[in-house]
């Protein structure tokens, strides 16, 4: 799956990374993506930085 974080939303709270460090990243006060591809695996956990990041800055594309 490709997970994108739009960088005019971030607000650089950090909140995915602290729930997936896998797969998110503060770079600059942005959240990066560390994959493309991500893994099924983190299916659970990148959903739960979805719906816990404030600005909706990160979703995915199938």
């Amino acid at each position: 799956m490709k997970v994108i974080v739009d960088p005019d939303l971030c607000l650089g709270c950090a909140i995915c990374e602290s729930i997936e460090p896998d797969v998110f990243r503060l770079e600059s006060d942005i959240a990066t993506v560390l994959m493309d591809p991500v893994p099924e695996s983190y299916r659970s956990t990148v959903q739960e930085a979805i719906e816990s990041c404030p600005e909706e800055a990160i979703r995915i594309e199938e």
